[in-house]
C-alpha cells in the first residue's frame, strides 16, 4: 500500500486552475462559455520587457539563489517609488513566482494564519499542505468584504499568545476591493499591539482605478510586513513566474533560512527571465503607460458590469482594481432553492450548464457553503485588440464592449436572464 503524506493527500486541485482547464475543454468540445472564471490578465507584454528577454535568451548560467542582484536593486527602487516602500535589496528575493514565495513563507512561519473572508484560494490548501493551522475572519459586503481592525483586534484579544500571521491582498482578489490609507493604518496599529507579522501580496498593486498604485500597510507597519508581488498582473507575464517578496527589517533574521530553503527547493529562477524583469521594474514611459491605459480599460468594463447587475437586485462588491468582482444571489435564494440548488458550487454547476458562464463558487474563497456568491473575472476578452480600440474610441459604454468584448456582454446578458 502506498503511503502519501496526509497533507498532500487531502488536496484537490487549485480551483482557479481547475475551472480554466474545464472551461478549455468544453471549448475544445466546440461548447461556446464565458469563461469568468479565471483571472489571467488579456494584455500582452510591453515589447520592451519581451526584447530583453530574447537579449537574453542563451544565458544558461544558474543565478544567485536570492535573485540577481541588480534586479533586487531595481525592484527596490520600483518599491519605493511606486509604492511608498522602503526596502533594502539584500533583502529581496526572487522566486517562481509570488504564490511559491508564499508558500515557502507559509512553511517557514511557526504561526496560526489568519485569513479574511473573501481571500485567494490557494492560501489555505498552501497552510494545509503543511499541517498548520489557519482561522478565517469575518467580513461584510456592506465593506466590500475587507477585514475591519475590530474584527482583527477581537480574534486576537482571545488568543494573546499565539504567535499570528495575517495575509492581507489589496488590491483583492476576488472581491476587486482597495484597503484606503486610513483602513491599513488602522489594522497596522492593531498588528503592532499584537506583534503580528503581516503577509502583504500586493501582486496587483498598480492595477488600481484611482491611482497609479495601491496603499501598502508596511508603510504603516514596516517592521513586521512581509511584501510580496511579481509580474503576472501588473505587466500582464503570468507565463513568465517570476515574483518577489521583500523582508523587513524585524525578520531579517530570517535571511539564511530563506536562502538555506531557497537553495533546496528551487534552487534559482530563469536567467533569462530576472535579465527581462529588470526592464519591466524599470518602468519606462512606454510601460507606465500601457499599465494605465489597461487600468482605465478594466475600470470601464467593471462599471459596465457593476451597473447592469446591480440594477436586477445582483448584489456586487464596488471593484476599485485587479480585475474581479464579487456577485450575490442572496435576493434570489428561493428561486434557487426550489430548483434543488443550496450551495454556491451547485449555483455554479447550474450556471455553467444552463447558462454557459464559467464562475467560482464563494466557497472557494471561505465563504459558508450556503453563500451564494461568486467570483466575477472581467477578462474574457482579447486583450491587444481591446486596448487598441479603446484608445481609439476613448469611450467604454454598451456599445463598446458589446462590439470588442463580447463574451462579456453576452455573460452579463446571461446572468440577468437568469434571474428574471
Amino acid at each position: 500500500m502506498l503511503r502519501i503524506n496526509k497533507n498532500i493527500e487531502a488536496l484537490k486541485p487549485s480551483a482557479t486552475l481547475a475551472i480554466n482547464q474545464s472551461v478549455q475543454q468544453l471549448r475544445a468540445d466546440k461548447k461556446e462559455i464565458v469563461h469568468f472564471g479565471f483571472g489571467q490578465s488579456p494584455f500582452p507584454i510591453h515589447e520592451s520587457i519581451v526584447k530583453e528577454l530574447c537579449k537574453h535568451a542563451n544565458n544558461n548560467h544558474y543565478l544567485p539563489t536570492t535573485g540577481l542582484r541588480e534586479l533586487k536593486e531595481e525592484i527596490s527602487k520600483f518599491l519605493k517609488n511606486n509604492q511608498g516602500i522602503t526596502a533594502k535589496s539584500e533583502y529581496i528575493y526572487i522566486g517562481p513566482g509570488s504564490k511559491e514565495l508564499l508558500y515557502q513563507t507559509i512553511v517557514i512561519l511557526d504561526s496560526i494564519f489568519l485569513i479574511p473572508k473573501g481571500s485567494w484560494v490557494s492560501y489555505s490548501p498552501q497552510i494545509a499542505s503543511r499541517g498548520g493551522e489557519f482561522s478565517i475572519l469575518e467580513t461584510e459586503f456592506e465593506n466590500n468584504f475587507k477585514l475591519s481592525s475590530d474584527v482583527l483586534e477581537a480574534y486576537c484579544k482571545k488568543s494573546p499568545k499565539q504567535q499570528k500571521a495575517l495575509i492581507l491582498n489589496s488590491p483583492n482578489n476576488p472581491t476587486g476591493a482597495v484597503y484606503t490609507g486610513e483602513e491599513l493604518e488602522s489594522l497596522a496599529n492593531v498588528c503592532r499591539e499584537y506583534d503580528i507579522i503581516v503577509l502583504s501580496d500586493e501582486i496587483y498593486s498598480q492595477v488600481n482605478f484611482s491611482a497609479t498604485s495601491s496603499p501598502s500597510i508596511s508603510q504603516y507597519y514596516p517592521e513586521k510586513t512581509i511584501v510580496f508581488g511579481g509580474l503576472s498582473k501588473v505587466f500582464s507575464a503570468g507565463g513568465y513566474r517570476l515574483g518577489f517578496m521583500s523582508l523587513p527589517t524585524g525578520l531579517e533574521s530570517l535571511h539564511n533560512t530563506y536562502r538555506s530553503f531557497f537553495s533546496e527547493t528551487f534552487s534559482a529562477v530563469s536567467s533569462p527571465i530576472q535579465y527581462a524583469a529588470i526592464e519591466a521594474f524599470r518602468m519606462n514611459n512606454g510601460i507606465r503607460t500601457q499599465i494605465s491605459d489597461c487600468s482605465v480599460l478594466l475600470k470601464g468594463i467593471s462599471q459596465y458590469i457593476f451597473s447592469k447587475l446591480s440594477d436586477v437586485g445582483i448584489q456586487c462588491t464596488q471593484p476599485q482594481g485587479a480585475f474581479y468582482m464579487m456577485i450575490g444571489f442572496t435576493a434570489f435564494k428561493s428561486k434557487f432553492n426550489t430548483l434543488g440548488v443550496f450551495t454556491s458550487e451547485q449555483l455554479s454547476n447550474y450556471i455553467l450548464e444552463y447558462s454557459k458562464v464559467a464562475l467560482l463558487p464563494a466557497s472557494d474563497f471561505y465563504f459558508k457553503e450556503e453563500d451564494l456568491f461568486f467570483r466575477l473575472a472581467f477578462v474574457d476578452f482579447d486583450g491587444e485588440e481591446v486596448l487598441k480600440a479603446s484608445k481609439e474610441s476613448g469611450v467604454i459604454n454598451e456599445c463598446f464592449i458589446k462590439e470588442y468584448c463580447p463574451n462579456i456582454y453576452k455573460g452579463v446578458k446571461s446572468i440577468i436572464e437568469l434571474v428574471s
